[in-house]
């Protein structure tokens, strides 16, 4: 994995793709270009995620930009925009997404449904910021319009659908992992701390994209909230990963 890092910001500042650089090894590299990466091999052996420092992550087939105000997209959460278009289906509906971040799922949802209009919120004013850079990024800015708030506060308008992917670790299970170094220690707390339970947002939204093992909890909490049927859907690793309810 080190080895595969080292190998894609090299090619990130050397401009190029990394199959590229593997079919051109002996590419020149500037004196520029040597400090800068030397750089970012140092932030890397510290743990800064690579998505940080390349300035962007693919999800869902575009191009997102990521940096430390928002965090960034997983690829499990693919899941989710795949649930939501298998109920969109092609109509002409309103869509809010609760807890946006970088903008990847209400960006990915517009971008492949060119009849849905999003309404995408977010506490965070920076995190907003990011979201309307990459709706500009990917062309749909005009159909997903963004809104500053606490999950659905600031929706008083009607919509037919409801996504979010909410934080779900629990404090002390955080603290766990950002001792192991992963990206958490690097991304914002407001992204992904949801209590002690792991629950907390759960409750105060009406609708929420858990992770194991909380799945089968959600479901009989969007059960008993809103009535109606519910289903758990598992990801391509089998775990599961997205809860839909459909009203009555």
């Amino acid at each position: 994995m080190a080895a595969l890092d080292a190998d894609v910001l090299l090619a990130h500042v050397l401009g190029i793709t990394k199959e590229m650089l593997y079919a051109h090894p002996d590419t020149e590299i500037s004196h520029g270009a040597q400090r800068r990466y030397g750089e970012l091999i140092e932030r890397r052996a510290r743990g800064e995620p690579v998505a940080y420092l390349r300035g962007f992550k693919e999800f869902y087939g575009l191009r997102f930009t990521v940096d430390s105000r928002v965090l960034i997209p997983r690829p499990e959460t693919e899941t989710l925009v795949d649930a939501a278009r298998e109920l969109i289906a092609g109509r002409a509906v309103t869509v809010a997404d609760v807890g946006t971040g970088s903008g990847a799922v209400a960006v990915a949802i517009a971008a492949h449904e060119p009849a849905v209009h999003v309404i995408a919120t977010d506490i965070s004013v920076d995190a907003l910021v990011v979201a309307r850079e990459n709706t500009l990024r990917n062309g749909v800015a005009d159909r997903v319009e963004l809104r500053e708030g606490d999950l659905l506060a600031p929706i008083a308008d009607p919509v037919d659908m409801v996504v979010a992917n909410l934080p779900y670790l629990r404090d002390d299970f955080l603290a766990r992992l950002v001792g192991e170094r992963t990206s958490l220690a690097f991304e914002p707390r407001l992204a992904v701390m949801a209590g002690k339970d792991g629950l907390e947002l759960i409750w105060r939204a009406a609708s929420d994209l858990p992770r194991p093992p909380f799945a089968e909890q959600v479901a009989h909490l969007l059960q008993y909230s809103l009535g109606g049927e519910t289903r758990v859907i598992n990801d391509l690793a089998g775990d599961a990963r997205v809860v839909g309810v459909t009203r009555r």
